[in-house]
């Protein structure tokens, strides 16, 4: 009777042990996970007020702005920047592909980014 006991009660020690381990695994995994939200979120703030200074630079003050991230299982992230302004709709291809290469130049610059731009 006392070896089931000794049995039982290693086991239920065991399950607790197993369980406090995986959440605290669990608790670290998720406070790297939001501070990594935080610094992008930083990042993608600034990066849409350098966007509005470049484009009131080029005359395009009150224009619309808008960014849309995806975030890959690899951790990647995809950013498509859209732009609305009525003069955009009159500019041809190259006055376009000319201001997406001012814009280009304040993303920020990570391996795992990657920007779109629509104009």
């Amino acid at each position: 009777m006392s070896n089931r006991k000794f049995i039982l009660y290693s086991f239920v020690l065991g399950m607790i042990i197993i369980f406090c381990v995986r959440e605290t695994t669990l608790h670290m995994e998720n406070e790297q996970l939001t501070e990594e939200k935080h610094y992008y979120s930083m990042l993608e703030q600034e990066y849409t007020q350098s966007t509005r200074a470049v484009l009131e630079q080029e005359g395009f003050g009150n224009c619309g702005v808008s960014m849309t991230k995806v975030t890959n299982i690899d951790g990647s992230r995809e950013y498509m920047v859209r732009i609305y302004h009525r003069r955009l709709e009159r500019m041809s291809e190259m006055d376009k592909s000319i201001l997406k290469d001012r814009l280009a130049h304040s993303e920020f610059r990570h391996d795992v980014c990657t920007f779109q731009y629509d104009l």
